[in-house]
């Protein structure tokens, strides 16, 4: 959905609703141009611009962008530096901006909280954090990402502050599918946290080469989880860390 607003935030859209109502028009205008659902979710006349309206739009996933649209909502372009607005109407913008972007998190959050408390606990692998009354993160992952692997070298550090559950929702190949189910087999009987942190990095790594063995694995508790998170429309990549409530 970052495609969407920055594709808006870049083009003019001029339409011919002239006979429709605001809101018909500007969702017209956003459907016509991006194939996209919305709702006008803030509308607010601007002082700094005659005919002018701020509008916060609002998709049926949740994604929200501002724009400044016309009276008739006919046209709308994204926001700019260059635009000279006045005090009030910068702090209506910053204010509704803000205030937007908060109930988004907060819906966010609960949805993610109630995704996560769908899998089965061996659907992850936990660590004790070192101390009491920790936090707990979540942490989604998978063995090929780059980024992953970096995340990774920070474990112990995160350690030091909260608990830990990784859960894998690969994005590469069917290689990164059969490390990550290999890593769940094998961390079950595994100890502690060094002993899981192992075996983590030993799989989290470019040169890993899989026998012919490892390659029958089955992965389908590998592949439940990841069509499960990428499926929910809430995250979108990996490494992924969520703070649980």
């Amino acid at each position: 959905m970052k495609r969407l607003v920055f594709s808006l935030f870049g083009l003019l859209c001029i339409t011919s609703f002239a006979f429709a109502d605001f809101d018909t028009n500007f969702k017209k205008s956003i459907k016509e141009l991006t194939n996209v659902d919305v709702e006008v979710q803030f509308k607010k006349a601007l002082k700094s611009f005659d005919g002018q309206y701020f509008v916060i739009g609002r998709t049926k996933g949740g994604d929200i962008f501002p724009v400044i649209v016309d009276k008739n909502g006919q046209y709308f372009m994204g926001l700019s530096s260059v635009m000279n607005f006045s005090k009030e109407d910068s702090k209506i913008i910053m204010d509704a901006i803000n205030e937007a972007g908060e109930a988004k998190m907060k819906e966010d959050s609960k949805a993610l909280n109630k995704l996560f408390k769908e899998f089965k606990e061996s659907d992850f692998i936990t660590f004790s954090g070192e101390g009491k009354n920790l936090p707990t993160k979540i942490i989604v992952t998978d063995p090929d990402c780059p980024y992953c692997r970096k995340e990774l070298q920070n474990i112990e550090k995160r350690l030091k502050e909260a608990n830990l559950k990784l859960i894998f929702a690969p994005v590469h190949e069917q290689d990164a599918f059969i490390k990550a189910q290999l890593i769940l087999n094998a961390t079950k009987n595994a100890k502690d946290n060094k002993a899981k942190i192992a075996i983590l990095r030993k799989y989290f790594q470019d040169d890993v080469k899989l026998s012919a063995k490892e390659k029958k694995t089955d992965i389908t508790q590998v592949k439940f989880t990841t069509e499960k998170i990428f499926g929910s429309g809430l995250i979108n990549g990996v490494p992924f860390i969520f703070d649980v409530e």
